[in-house]
């Protein structure tokens, strides 16, 4: 008699689907990023920065309000701010579907912009977490006497960093747009803010997707934990340093900056250069303070250089791919 039973028996336990393999992968990889004291930090400074904005949003709405606290307290300031803040009134009163869209989607622009940089540097701090690690403890291997193949790794990976950005980026906007809109006087805020929101989800899920590539890439190129993070920042540091130059010699050189790039995508989704002009036209306060910016600023703001910038993140996604297809497999 045989000391095990070889016969065949059937499987009786709970079966999970492909899915719950890689949100194991995902969740895991979440889970080591909050660990981190700095990205906890980073998290929590983050979700300030979004009740920042719903102040910003709240304030804007009430001087529909005759005789709310921000009215009173417009009052008190001098002539010049008591104008400009009863023209802009004014516009919100009498054309609220272009008013609040204008002013929420300028609003948002800059949100965005102030937490660009934030996401990039936390998927520095994070960039062992996600590939580099495993290449140094050889858990590739492991993963792939798994039932788990290489495509379902790699989208796990990708989960974690897209659910990072999330967390640290687009959850305070979306989380600013919703309960700014819920404070504001009248429930057709929502619908004439709607455009800021698109922007904000169109920008911000391409952006995230391309960031989450783009750090998935650089953390495969070594499995030193020291060096993929300074390889992110020399990268991110670096298009700072060419942007300049670039602009005086061969601007196509700025392109070579993933942020560059993505402004440029956040100029073209946002098109901030037609509410410049929507509130020139329609606060004539604003129109004079707003002649004051250089022709090159507002050519920028109009005609962002969309195309070379679209060119330059696929051609960097692309590298990041080969990197990523030769680096991420069992040996």
């Amino acid at each position: 008699m045989p000391l095990h039973d070889i016969h065949y028996q059937h499987w009786k336990g709970v079966s999970v689907g492909l899915w719950a393999r890689r949100w194991v992968i995902a969740k895991n990889g979440l889970s080591a990023c909050l660990q981190n004291k700095v990205l906890r930090t980073m998290v929590v400074m983050c979700w300030s920065i979004g009740l920042v904005m719903v102040a910003a949003l709240f304030i804007v709405s009430q001087l529909l309000v005759p005789d709310s606290i921000v009215v009173k307290w417009v009052e008190q300031l001098n002539p010049g701010l008591q104008a400009f803040a009863r023209m802009l009134t004014y516009w919100l009163h009498d054309h609220p579907e272009i008013s609040v869209r204008t002013t929420q989607n300028v609003l948002f622009f800059y949100g965005c912009t102030l937490l660009t940089p934030v996401a990039i540097f936390a998927l520095g701090v994070a960039m062992p977490m996600f590939i580099t690690r495993d290449l140094a403890s050889s858990a590739i291997v492991i993963y792939s006497s798994k039932a788990v193949t290489q495509g379902d790794y790699l989208l796990g990976k990708f989960c974690t960093a897209f659910g990072l950005l999330t967390m640290i980026w687009l959850g305070p906007l979306c989380g600013a747009w919703f309960i700014g809109n819920l404070l504001a006087p009248d429930w057709e805020f929502f619908w004439h803010s709607r455009t800021a929101l698109t922007n904000v989800l169109i920008y911000g899920l391409s952006s995230m997707a391309i960031l989450s590539a783009l750090a998935l890439g650089v953390s495969a190129i070594s499995s030193k934990e020291k060096s993929t993070p300074a390889l992110w920042f020399m990268w991110w540091v670096l298009g700072y340093i060419i942007q300049p130059i670039a602009a005086n010699t061969r601007p196509w050189l700025s392109h070579l900056s993933f942020t560059y790039n993505l402004q440029q995508l956040r100029l073209a989704t946002f098109r901030l250069g037609d509410d410049v002009k929507t509130a020139q036209d329609h606060i004539p306060i604003l129109g004079n303070m707003l002649t004051e910016i250089p022709q090159k600023t507002m050519e920028a703001l109009s005609a962002p250089a969309i195309w070379g910038a679209v060119v330059a993140l696929l051609l960097m996604l692309a590298g990041a791919a080969l990197v990523i297809h030769k680096r991420v497999r069992p040996e």
